[in-house]
């Protein structure tokens, strides 16, 4: 009787999630969320392009991290097991799940039919299988989003005392991580819901008895079988962690940070700023790296930000954008406004990867040989790369605007939509490139330059002339920003600006799958709009 019962259920929910409503509201969702057509099972370009860049990187950081954290080293992985396994049972688990995400057969399987030809869409039913299996492992972690980023936290946490490395290092980690994760779960996700609901026309939603029968979940695959019910467990790493150290509980209060955009950069942290060269470790001092450096973080972020507002982004378009060529893109483009501020970059602060001015002596950590002054020579020539993006994306962008601004001749209304719709997911697609190509070199920028400037306060030799002022004599460098600084106030507001552009990026207002920010966003981040 009682299978009867659940099975009348079973039916009654697939007959809603089938119905007429239903199934205009999944096709409906899929054309606004840019995956499908409304009246097509083809799947576009963009989201293949979310899968080949943000989704790969960020499955293979997962997997890369687990690998470190739980499995490469021996030392490091005993500790980490033993620190998890006392937070939370189910802790080790989620690390070790989430390490497993990433297969590359699989990956390819999805991407294929893009790879070998990315202007065109593909059928739905081509990806079916790898589309679901993708969909499977997310969905069993899914619940546990917030436990994966707390046991990625202390794993980092343990690593960094075994090993006793740069604290740079470390919170590159972190901030990578979070950041990869937070696209897992928000970007990726969701578009694969969506699209398992459109292969199916089902409207079952995540969580439901229909939904997990309809992508296949297993009973016995997912989490904390061994460890006890969900809930369980969730009681369990609450009680536990009100019970940790100070220097545990700093932990957790930070990953509990971590969604907070305008806060994800403060663990990117100095910790040697504070300790100016101590080399005992205790626990006192452990307490304060875990702390203090925070608002350290933030007041560099913030400062980043103070030396980014002195530049109107209106005389940055006139700067870099002389003869009004882009007069058709809007001035909320945060692609635009991302590369102007690069410009910005090579212009005013660039001049400290080169100039022979600033005295670099070779320096070794953990017994390796690093050159900063070939580090720094060989980040500049990266710029090229996020320029040459720009190119394509402003040539997509303007043939975008014109489209849209044309209007539709009697008869070829289908015509015309068709053609706007093109060119923007292929302007979404480059614009979503170009600005990952300058986050991320920026984001190199800052790792080198905080390294010399946390070497330099540490009293090290790396950096033998922080006091000396810079002095610009050619007639191109008239009236550059550095120009009488300090070396060391060189070097920090470079690496200022650097981390401030990396976050706007990241989890920023320049950040995000819509190209364009709205009036009230601009308004806060750069002042009214020019007339």
């Amino acid at each position: 009787e009682a299978q009867a019962r659940l099975r009348k259920e079973l039916e009654a929910e697939e007959k809603a999630a089938s119905g007429f409503f239903a199934r205009v509201g999944i096709k409906m969702r899929c054309m606004f969320m840019g995956l499908t057509p409304y009246g097509q099972d083809m799947v576009k370009p963009s989201f293949f392009s979310l899968i080949n860049l943000e989704g790969k990187r960020a499955l293979m950081e997962c997997n890369i991290l687990g690998n470190e954290l739980l499995f490469s080293e021996p030392a490091v992985s005993k500790e980490v097991r033993k620190e998890l396994s006392r937070s939370g049972p189910l802790y080790v688990e989620v690390l070790e799940r989430a390490s497993k995400l990433y297969d590359r057969k699989e990956l390819s399987e999805l991407l294929s039919d893009y790879q070998d030809y990315p202007d065109r869409s593909v059928p739905l039913d081509a990806i079916r299988p790898s589309l679901f299996a993708l969909l499977r492992k997310l969905y069993y972690l899914r619940p546990y989003s917030e436990a994966f980023q707390v046991a990625a936290e202390l794993a980092i946490g343990t690593q960094q005392k075994v090993q006793k490395k740069a604290t740079s290092l470390y919170d590159s980690k972190r901030k990578k991580i979070r950041a990869d994760w937070r696209t897992l779960m928000e970007q990726v996700y969701p578009a694969l819901v969506a699209l398992a609901q459109r292969a199916e026309m089902k409207k079952a939603e995540p969580g439901t008895r229909l939904f997990e029968n309809m992508i296949g979940v297993v009973e016995s695959d997912k989490l904390g079988k061994i460890t006890g019910s969900s809930s369980e467990v969730q009681e369990a790493n609450r009680q536990t962690s009100q019970k940790q150290a100070p220097e545990e509980e700093s932990k957790e209060a930070s990953s509990e940070k971590a969604d907070n955009a305008e806060l994800a950069e403060d663990e990117a942290l100095d910790a040697s700023e504070l300790n100016s060269g101590e080399a005992e470790e205790n626990q006192e001092e452990q307490a304060a790296e875990s702390d203090e450096p925070e608002s350290q973080g933030q007041k560099e972020l913030q400062y980043g930000m103070q030396v980014m507002s002195s530049f109107p982004i209106d005389e940055l378009r006139k700067r870099y954008d002389p003869k009004g060529e882009w007069k058709l893109v809007p001035y909320q483009d945060k692609v635009v406004i991302a590369y102007l501020f690069l410009r910005l970059f090579e212009d005013e602060f660039s001049v400290v990867l080169t100039t022979p001015q600033i005295k670099l002596h070779t320096a070794y950590r953990g017994g390796v040989k690093i050159d900063y002054r070939e580090r720094m020579s060989d980040c500049l020539e990266k710029i090229r790369q996020p320029y040459d993006y720009f190119k394509t994306y402003i040539h997509e962008c303007l043939e975008f605007h014109r489209a849209a601004r044309d209007s539709a001749q009697a008869g070829n209304y289908v015509e015309h939509a068709k053609k706007v719709s093109f060119h923007d997911s292929r302007r979404g697609q480059s614009g979503r490139q170009t600005r990952i190509q300058i986050k991320d070199f920026m984001d190199e920028v800052n790792t080198i330059l905080t390294e010399i400037i946390e070497d330099f306060r540490a009293g090290g030799s790396t950096l033998s002339n922080g006091e000396d002022s810079l002095q610009f004599d050619l007639k191109p460098n008239e009236g550059m920003r550095l120009d009488g600084k300090k070396v060391k106030e060189a070097l920090m507001e470079t690496s200022c600006f650097a981390k401030a552009l990396a976050h706007r990026l990241e989890s920023g207002d320049l950040y995000g799958g819509v190209i364009e920010m709205n009036t009230e966003d601009y308004q806060k981040s750069f002042g009214a709009l020019p007339s």
